[in-house]
């Protein structure tokens, strides 16, 4: 059987979204491929390889949905397609916390940032400090949208203990927008 890196890629994130990343491994994929596991090494070089790859075609996603036109208006709609995109691969956040952004979708995507952050007025100098938050306000946020929906009832319970019963109950697509703008409104002092 003829194999490609995009097919890889496409198995590996079906292995995903059905067993988790824990049960991702070479072996495991390439049965899924009906191959044995020496003849993905001539497509991708180790697991490491393969997270990466998972989480430039995550990016590379997330490119083709926004273009770059008014810079809060990006930087907005990014942030909303990278929480989309995390949600729809399972472990997302974990594949992309666990690889280095050194491919080209990633790569476009932290310059596409960065420039409309300057474009905001975030300076120069702070320009990276705000996209690293930028960037784990997503990521985190995910993070914690997984886990409330998997135990949806000790999140209000926990609230309520921490802060009492008069919290705003909000979607979490509210919840999200509305800490955008409490990071933008952080952006402001970086100006």
């Amino acid at each position: 059987m003829e194999i490609s890196q995009e097919a890889i890629v496409r198995a590996a994130i079906d292995i995903l979204n059905r067993d988790g990343l824990e049960k991702l491994s070479m072996r495991a994929l390439a049965a899924s491929l009906g191959v044995k596991a020496p003849a993905l090494y001539w497509h991708i070089k180790n697991k490491q390889d393969l997270i990466d790859q998972i989480a430039e075609k995550i990016s590379a996603e997330m490119l083709t949905s926004c273009g770059l036109g008014d810079a809060k208006k990006f930087l907005f709609e990014f942030a909303h397609v990278y929480r989309q995109k995390l949600l729809e691969v399972r472990d997302g956040v974990a594949v992309l916390v666990a690889s280095y952004p050194s491919t080209a979708a990633r790569c476009e995507s932290i310059k596409n940032v960065m420039i409309s952050l300057l474009h905001i007025g975030v300076k120069e100098k702070y320009c990276l400090i705000a996209a690293g938050m930028y960037n784990n306000y997503v990521l985190s946020f995910v993070a914690d949208e997984i886990i409330y929906k998997a135990n949806p009832d000790g999140m209000p319970a926990f609230i309520t203990t921490i802060l009492g019963t008069g919290y705003e109950k909000m979607s979490f697509n509210e919840q999200f927008e509305r800490g955008l703008h409490v990071l933008f409104a952080g952006f402001k002092t970086l100006e």
